[in-house]
C-alpha cells in the first residue's frame, strides 16, 4: 500500500508506535525502561502535520485551523477530565483531591507542562499519583499550535524562513541539551526547550525533505533508532537533552520516507493505522486508570490488574474515537459549545481548592485520618530546615547553653523529628542543634546537587565549631547513597572532636501516602487498622545501614525496629493518631512515639554504644 500525497497511513502507524511505547513504560517501565520517548515521536509528528496544513497550498484562515484542532482536541478531554475529577471524588483524599483540582484548571488551559514545574518532577515516584500528569504534553503541543501559525504569518515572505526555522530550532536544541543537565524539570516541561522536537517536523515540510523513492534504509534507520531508545533509555538519563536526538531523528527519518519497506509494511498495516486513529483518546485514557489502580491497590497492583487497566483504556480510547470524537469532528457550530464546557469544567478547579477538597466526602470516622497532611507539621516551618521561608543554617540553629549538644543533621526526615527530640532532649538535660535540607543526605560533597553539596558544608562548618557530644545522621537512606562518602563523612566529624556519632535508619516507606493506606484498608475491611503488612516497603535499607554500621565502628540505631515488625509496620499510635504524613515523613505523634523509643540510645555518656 503506497501512501498517498495528502493521507498517510505510515504517520497513523507512526502515531501507534509512540502511544505503545507511553503505555508500555507507564504499564511496566522495566519492560520499556525509555518508553517515555514515545511523547518525543508524538512532538516531530504534530510539527510535521501542523506545518503541512499551515503551508498547504491556498493555506488555511487561521480561525479555521483553529476551530479545528478545537474540534480534535477537546472532546476526548473534557470527558478524560470529568472522568477524572469523578473517579478522584471516590478515591482521593482531601490533599491530593485539592492538586487534581488545580491540575484540571491547568489542563483545561493548556498550561499543565508550566504548572508541573512547581510539582515533583516526571521521574519522582510521587509522580506516579497524579492522575492528570501526563496532560503536560498537551500543554507542550497546544502552545505550540497557538505560537508556531503566527510565526509562519510572520516569516511568510521571509527568503529566509528556512533558515529562521533551522536557527529556532538549534536554539532550542541548545537550551534543552543545558537544562537537561542544570535544571531537569524545566528542560523536561518547558515548552522552549521542547520546542525543537516539533520544529524538525515543521523543518521536513518546508525544506520539502520527503523522499519519493523507496528509501530502505532510512525508514530501517529510523524505526531502529526509535526501538534502540525505548529499550536502552531509562529515567536515571539526563532527558531530553542531547538522548532526545536519537528517537526525534528516529521518526524524523520514518516521516521522510513514506515508501520504505518498513513505512509500507508495518507502519501502513491494518492493526497500526487503527491503534493510530485511537492514539489520542488511548494516551488520554490510559495514565488516569494506572494512576488510580496504583493509589487503591497501594502502589503495587499485580500483572493482571495493570493489563486489566490498560485494556479497559483501549476499549474506552475505541469509544470514546467513535461515539464522541468523530461526530463532533464533522458536526458544523459546535466550537462554542466545546469552549464553554471546557472552561466550565476549568472552574470545578478553583471550588475544589477553595473547599479544602471536600472533607465531607468520607464517614466521619475517617475525616481526621483524611486530613492529616505534611503541611501540618510544624518542623518543616523550623528555619533551620531549608525548605521554609527565610530559612538558613547559622548559629541560630543550635540552642545556647552549658549543657551537653546533640546535632541532628540529615534531610527532611530529619527535621521531622526535631521537634519531638528538642522536647526528649530538655528532660535528658541535653541541647539541640538541627540542620535539614530538603532531599539532602548528610554526606559531604557528594550527590550531584550544588544546593546539597552547599547546605552540608555549612552544617559541619557549623557542627565542628560547635564542639557536639553526640551528632545525629538521619536520612532516607538508600542504596543510591555514596556510603564510602557518609564514611568519610563521619572520619571528618571525628576528627572534629565529635566523641560519637550515630547513625539513625531510615523509616519505612508506604508505596501511597500512609492515611491513604489506613483508608483503604477501611473500604475494604471496615476497620482502623493499628498495624499493616501491605503497602510498605521491605528491610532491605534498613539491614544496608545496620551492616555499614558494623562496617564503619559506628552506632547503628533502627527506626524501622521501632516501628515494624518482621510482617507488618505500626500505622497509629495507642491514641489513634497517625504514625506518618506522607509515604515517610513521621506526623508529631509518630516523631514522640519514635523518639520516647530510641531516647536513651541517643541521649547517654560517650563511651557507651549502641548494640549492632
Amino acid at each position: 500500500m503506497i501512501p498517498s500525497e495528502h493521507y498517510r497511513p505510515d504517520i497513523d502507524g507512526l502515531r501507534a508506535v509512540s502511544i505503545l511505547l507511553v503505555v508500555g513504560y507507564h504499564a511496566h517501565p522495566w519492560m520499556l525502561p525509555g518508553g517515555f520517548i514515545g511523547v518525543d515521536i508524538f512532538f516531530v509528528i504534530s510539527g510535521f502535520l501542523i506545518t503541512r496544513i499551515l503551508l498547504a497550498p491556498g493555506g488555511m484562515p487561521l480561525a479555521t485551523f483553529y476551530a479545528r484542532r478545537i474540534k480534535r482536541i477537546f472532546p476526548g478531554l473534557i470527558v478524560v477530565l470529568l472522568a477524572a475529577y469523578a473517579i478522584g471524588w471516590a478515591i482521593l483524599l482531601p490533599q491530593p483531591f485539592r492538586l487534581l483540582g488545580e491540575n484540571i484548571v491547568a489542563s483545561a488551559l493548556f498550561a499543565s507542562n508550566l504548572f508541573q514545574l512547581g510539582q515533583v518532577g516526571y521521574f519522582a515516584p510521587l509522580a506516579a499519583e497524579n492522575p492528570l500528569l501526563h496532560l503536560w504534553s498537551l500543554g507542550v503541543e497546544e502552545q505550540f499550535y497557538i505560537f508556531w501559525p503566527l510565526a509562519l504569518i510572520v516569516l511568510k515572505r521571509s527568503s529566509y524562513r528556512r533558515q529562521n526555522i533551522l536557527g529556532a530550532m538549534l536554539v532550542s536544541l541548545g537550551a534543552s541539551m543545558i537544562l537537561a543537565w542544570e535544571n531537569p524539570d524545566w528542560g523536561f516541561y518547558a515548552p522552549i526547550p521542547r520546542a525543537w522536537e516539533l520544529l524538525i517536523g515543521g523543518l521536513l515540510t518546508e525544506a520539502n525533505l520527503v523522499r519519493k523513492s523507496d528509501s530502505n534504509i532510512l525508514g530501517a534507520i529510523g524505526l531502529g533508532a526509535i526501538v534502540a531508545s525505548a529499550l536502552l533509555f531509562d529515567r536515571s538519563m539526563p532527558f531530553p537533552g542531547a538522548l532526545a536526538l536519537v528517537p526525534v531523528l528516529g521518526a524524523a527519518l520514518d516521516i521522510v520516507s513514506p515508501n520504505a519497506a518498513t513505512n509500507r509494511m508495518l507502519l501502513s498495516s491494518q492493526p497500526a493505522v487503527l491503534l493510530g486513529l485511537v492514539s489520542y483518546p488511548l494516551y488520554l485514557w490510559h495514565w488516569p486508570l494506572l494512576a488510580y489502580l496504583g493509589i487503591l491497590r497501594h502502589g503495587v497492583p499485580n500483572f493482571l490488574e495493570i493489563w486489566a487497566a490498560v485494556l479497559a483504556a483501549f476499549a474506552l480510547s475505541i469509544l470514546t474515537y467513535r461515539f464522541i470524537e468523530l461526530p463532533v469532528r464533522h458536526r458544523r457550530g459546535v466550537v462554542p459549545a466545546l469552549s464553554i464546557t471546557l472552561a466550565s469544567i476549568a472552574a470545578v478547579g478553583p471550588v475544589t481548592v477553595a473547599s479544602g477538597g471536600f472533607l465531607w466526602r468520607f464517614p466521619p470516622e475517617l475525616q481526621a485520618i483524611a486530613a492529616v497532611s505534611t503541611d501540618d507539621n510544624p518542623a518543616f516551618r523550623d528555619h533551620c530546615f531549608l525548605e521554609a521561608p527565610g530559612s538558613s543554617f547559622d548559629a541560630s540553629c543550635i540552642e545556647p547553653g552549658a549543657k551537653p549538644l546533640l546535632v541532628l543533621w540529615g534531610d527532611s526526615n530529619a527535621a521531622a523529628l526535631y521537634p519531638a527530640m528538642s522536647d526528649a532532649a530538655r528532660q535528658a538535660s541535653f541541647r539541640v542543634a538541627r540542620f535539614a535540607a530538603p532531599g539532602c543526605t548528610p554526606i559531604l560533597d557528594a550527590g550531584r546537587s550544588a544546593t546539597c553539596r552547599d547546605a552540608n558544608g555549612k552544617a559541619f562548618a557549623l557542627i565542628a565549631a560547635s564542639h557536639p557530644e553526640v551528632v545525629v545522621l538521619h536520612a532516607m537512606w538508600g542504596f543510591d547513597n555514596d556510603l564510602a562518602k557518609l564514611g568519610s563523612t563521619i572520619a571528618a566529624l571525628r576528627s572534629a572532636g565529635v566523641p560519637r556519632v550515630v547513625v539513625l535508619g531510615p523509616p519505612p516507606v508506604w508505596k501511597r501516602t500512609l492515611p491513604h493506606e489506613i483508608i483503604n484498608h477501611y473500604r475494604f475491611a471496615h476497620e482502623l487498622p493499628d498495624w499493616l503488612g501491605t503497602g510498605v516497603s521491605g528491610p532491605a535499607e534498613d539491614e544496608l545501614m545496620a551492616n555499614f554500621g558494623k562496617s564503619a565502628s559506628v552506632d547503628f540505631v533502627s527506626l524501622r525496629k521501632v516501628l515494624c515488625d518482621q510482617r507488618q509496620c505500626r500505622v497509629r499510635t495507642a491514641a489513634g493518631e497517625v504514625i506518618a504524613t506522607d509515604t515517610i515523613h513521621l506526623s508529631s505523634d509518630g516523631a514522640r512515639l519514635v523518639v520516647d523509643a530510641i531516647g536513651r540510645d541517643l541521649f547517654h555518656g560517650t563511651d557507651s554504644r549502641h548494640p549492632q
